[in-house]
């Protein structure tokens, strides 16, 4: 049975398989870990026996990288196949990333069309409160508590913290601040994702048809 693929290595199998020059397979492990990720794992060591996870600790032999190789060039069509699965999944939620934002947006400029003056300011006492609560819990906890009273409050910290910048505070930064820069960023990554499911799209293509005339793909 292969061995599960470890999510705390996933972070750097992408980058040794790059550095090897295996470009394809180093794209399949750059995103998250996920069934399919899962399968190609599993397929990697039923071919060759190799456990992809000892790609992150850089213990392959020189045989086995030749045999990554290999892999690699045997199976692209299945490895293009699903990069284009993962390019369009990636597309598709920010898309749905960006509605979000703008409907939020909308039910805010109706809000402000409102007579209702705390239906125009609810959602800049929102952010200001939670802000605010952001940064009094960063002063308290850089400053006010004492940890080695009660260490094991440190984690209950850390998540608050984390919950706090991660997600909260980015959300209002992005809420109000992301319509220009950020906008525009996100528009080049849905166009340059565009035009990465073609390309993947094109050489599969090629490659199918190289195999029915029983060439060697380039």
């Amino acid at each position: 049975m292969p061995a599960p693929l470890v999510a705390a290595a996933l972070s750097a199998i992408g980058p040794a398989l790059a550095r090897r020059g295996l470009d394809l397979l180093s794209g399949v492990f750059r995103g998250a870990l996920d069934k399919g990720t899962q399968e190609i794992a599993g397929f990697i060591e039923e071919k060759t026996g190799i456990d992809i996870n000892d790609v992150a600790d850089e213990k392959l032999t020189e045989e086995q990288w030749a045999k990554l190789r290999e892999f690699e060039f045997q199976y692209q069509a299945k490895l293009l196949e699903y990069r284009q699965q993962l390019d369009a999944n990636a597309l598709e939620l920010e898309k749905v990333h960006q509605a979000d934002r703008a409907d939020a947006r909308d039910m805010q400029k109706a809000a402000l069309s409102s007579d209702d003056k705390l239906a125009k300011r609810f959602v800049y006492f929102y952010a200001t409160g939670l802000t605010l609560l952001t940064f009094l819990f960063i002063f308290y906890a850089a400053f006010v508590h004492d940890y080695t009273t009660n260490p094991d409050a440190a984690r209950v910290i850390d998540t608050v913290l984390g919950f706090l910048l991660g997600v909260s505070l980015s959300a209002i930064i992005q809420y109000f601040f992301g319509s220009s820069a950020g906008s525009k960023s996100k528009e080049e990554k849905i166009r340059l994702l565009t035009e990465s499911i073609q390309v993947e799209h094109d050489k599969a293509l090629t490659i199918e048809t190289d195999k029915s005339r029983g060439g060697r793909p380039l």
